[in-house]
């Protein structure tokens, strides 16, 4: 279970994936594809969001009436069928990025099994190359979920991306409550805890963004572009 050891030194935060089993146990039943997904990505180790994210983003898309989506990346699709979800029944269009070949076309199968597929735009192709190419503003909600060590890249790739009142959704930013200051984790992950600090920092600085962090799932930054 998550406890802390408060202000002591050497905190221990661990993340609780008994809460996060409840909240999915809450939701309503999914459809078999979404269960298929889930098995596979279990069965073969395939980072995907957990199911009360991808309710979430579902939920988060359509409240506010995104259309113009933009994900990095698409792995097997399961977070991109849970933002078409989100569209149900108006106009829109996602566009996710991947480099793995492999796993962006298994991701086509599912969303043409899904009934979406014209409603997404794979991109094959390093993000970092193909962000820049976009306009600024093109896009109303963005979802980034990539390697939690290159999101300061991310930040700085997509944030221009994002349209007057728009949402942009990080996942993965507390890293098993790691991003606490003194948490006790092991030394190889020093890098990546420091860069998902300077993250959080800059994100929730910039004076463009309205940002809560939400302890979901293994933690989300949820922002809002403020209009100029």
């Amino acid at each position: 279970m998550s406890q802390s050891t408060g202000a002591e030194e050497g905190v221990n935060v661990f993340y609780s994936f008994e809460l996060e089993q409840y909240l999915g146990e809450l939701l309503p039943k999914r459809d078999d594809l979404f269960l298929e997904m889930e098995e596979q990505a279990l069965r073969e180790t395939i980072p995907v969001v957990t199911p009360p994210v991808g309710n979430y983003l579902s939920w988060l898309v359509k409240v506010s009436g995104a259309s113009r989506i933009l994900e990095e990346r698409t792995v097997i699709g399961y977070s991109t069928l849970w933002l078409a979800k989100g569209l149900a029944g108006r106009a829109g269009k996602i566009v996710t990025l991947d480099l793995n070949v492999d796993r962006a076309t298994r991701a086509i199968e599912y969303f043409k099994r899904g009934g979406v597929a014209e409603k997404i735009q794979v991109v094959m192709g390093d993000a970092r190359r193909i962000l820049p190419d976009f306009p600024r503003g093109e896009f109303d909600f963005i979802f980034v979920d990539a390697a939690k060590g290159e999101y300061l890249d991310y930040l700085e790739l997509v944030t221009p991306l994002l349209g007057d009142g728009g949402i942009m959704v990080v996942d993965n930013v507390l890293f098993r409550g790691w991003v606490v200051p003194g948490s006790e984790y092991e030394p190889k992950y020093e890098r990546m805890v420091s860069r998902l600090r300077e993250f959080l920092k800059l994100l929730t600085e910039n004076p463009e963004l309205q940002t809560s962090i939400l302890p979901l799932g293994d933690g989300l930054a949820v922002s809002i572009r403020k209009c100029s």
